[in-house]
């Protein structure tokens, strides 16, 4: 009898822990931050964790369960909060629009006009001694292109509340970049040179 109450209270104590820990994410996902029009790929929440922590950002809500869409680990691209904004001082640069306290919007900017580039790209945003993740997989800002989304913060603060907290700060991570160069307009120029020797030499084969 003793055993099987002491099995009733461990079970009891399970279900009230993931209750609290449902209670603390709420409705939150991937869809909650989109860039161009589309949803995250993934989506991490950690109670107690700042990504905005220390001088290069603090990985460790989200530093596994990223890992098996690339290779090697995530470094810190930029930092934004009320008191200090964005540093911009890389070719990608960033603006933070924080509308409501609890949703906004954001984007981010390729200002090289030569190269393009692909990036695992983690927004990570702290509220309420918590934080969440979102991964762009293999994101791709061509030269000069600018991409607009939206954020919104649906994690609730303890258990049967249904608020959400304010923003705290916001904190962007990157891994696997690779850049790739703009061909030169001399290079399209002799592309199409080329594919229209081609069709006069087929057509000639062809008569």
């Amino acid at each position: 009898m003793k055993l099987l109450v002491q099995k009733l209270a461990a079970a009891s104590a399970i279900l009230a822990f993931a209750f609290n820990a449902h209670a603390a994410i709420g409705s939150a996902s991937a869809a909650d931050v989109t860039l161009d029009g589309q949803a995250a790929d993934a989506f991490a929440y950690e109670a107690g964790w700042n990504p905005h922590a220390g001088p290069n950002g603090d990985t460790s809500g989200f530093g596994t369960a990223f890992d098996g869409t690339g290779t090697g680990s995530f470094s810190l691209l930029d930092k934004y909060d009320h008191s200090s904004e964005f540093a911009n001082l890389g070719p990608l640069t960033f603006t933070f629009v924080d509308a409501t306290g609890t949703q906004g919007l954001w984007t981010i900017t390729n200002t090289s006009t030569t190269t393009n580039i692909t990036l695992d790209l983690v927004f990570a945003i702290h509220a309420g001694n918590q934080g969440g993740a979102w991964l762009f997989d293999n994101q791709t800002v061509l030269a000069g292109q600018s991409l607009q989304g939206d954020w919104e913060i649906l994690w609730t603060v303890g258990q049967g509340q249904g608020n959400s907290p304010d923003f705290s700060n916001l904190t962007l991570f990157s891994r696997d970049v690779v850049t790739t160069p703009v061909p030169e307009p001399g290079t399209y120029a002799m592309l199409l040179a080329g594919l229209a020797v081609t069709a006069v030499v087929r057509r000639r084969r062809k008569s």
